[in-house]
């Protein structure tokens, strides 16, 4: 059973305004950014830059546009066209971005440092969740649940900045701060696949399986063809010694998929503890044809004498 986390992802974003003085060329180029439309913005972006080489905005709506057609490299040459030009933070939160699509954590983190402050008090909040996600990703974990927390403090109803907060608490060791943020990502959303897989996880932690079944039962009807949640809620139910609700559920399981060969295994040791050891052991024998070679120490234990 593994903590799910899936929204571990970076903010890509930069505030600024077309003043009067920029060019129609450049307005061009951010309305078609800010409707997804990145080649024609990067058009109108360009054309723009060779009227006026030193036109800032035009130059970020083309960095933006690079970094969103993943042309990481075409980005960073542009940046270092305009940033000597420039003592301006919002350059170095772009560049912070480059680093992070480039996966250079370390040279991002300083670059967001030093954003965060110059601009004091106005910094874009993604700042801090951006570097959180590069804390995490250089295995630096209280300091990315840190600025988690005080991106959430500015923005208190990101489920992406509770989400991972949630996980940072649970991964070093708090279950109860865990099972709060997952709280509070289900009353915005009360079916959030994350929040009620990972809340159950922290629940099993904490010995309070019958929480910890709650959740997954939840997911179960949300997700009927989930593989992985029926399992799990058959490993719980074989925890409570629910033998019949775990077979109902790894039969489920084999008809989603009849490759699942620890289903089968794991069928064969409830049907064995209720005593139907024929049914067991053509489980196990199925299991082991399938590479779950524990299945052949049961073979030998309970199924020889029965030939």
């Amino acid at each position: 059973m593994t903590i799910r986390f899936a929204c571990l992802i970076l903010i890509l974003t930069i505030t600024f305004s077309c003043s009067s003085s920029n060019s129609l060329l450049t307005r061009e180029a951010l309305i078609a950014y800010n409707e997804g439309k990145y080649l024609t913005s990067l058009f109108f972006a360009e054309q723009a830059i060779l009227k006026n080489p030193n036109d800032k905005d035009a130059f970020i709506v083309a960095i933006k546009s690079h970094l969103k057609l993943e042309e990481f490299d075409k980005a960073e040459e542009k940046l270092n066209q305009i940033i000597k030009l420039y003592d301006d933070p919002e350059l170095i939160y772009l560049k912070s971005q480059i680093e992070i699509s480039q996966s250079d954590y370390e040279n991002a983190i300083l670059d967001l440092k030093e954003y965060i402050n110059k601009k004091s008090d106005l910094a874009n909040p993604s700042a801090y969740f951006n570097l959180a996600f590069c804390y995490f990703q250089i295995g630096e974990y209280e300091l990315a649940l840190n600025n988690y927390l005080k991106y959430s403090s500015l923005d208190p109803l990101n489920k992406d900045s509770y989400l991972n907060i949630a996980y940072l608490y649970g991964y070093l060791g708090n279950s109860d701060s865990a099972i709060a943020f997952y709280n509070k990502i289900l009353a915005i959303d009360s079916t959030n696949y994350n929040a009620l897989y990972n809340r159950s996880i922290e629940y099993q932690i904490q010995n309070n399986y019958k929480q910890a079944l709650r959740d997954l039962e939840n997911l179960v009807e949300l997700y009927p063809n989930d593989i992985s949640v029926l399992m799990d809620l058959a490993k719980l139910r074989i925890k409570d010694k629910k033998y019949f609700s775990a077979i109902n559920d790894l039969t489920k399981v084999i008809k989603i998929d009849s490759t699942q060969a620890e289903a089968f295994f794991l069928r064969g040791k409830c049907f064995l503890e209720l005593s139907r050891t024929f049914s067991a052991c053509v489980d196990f024998i199925k299991a082991g044809e399938l590479g779950y070679f524990e299945a052949y120490e049961m073979i030998k234990v309970y199924c020889k004498k029965n030939k």
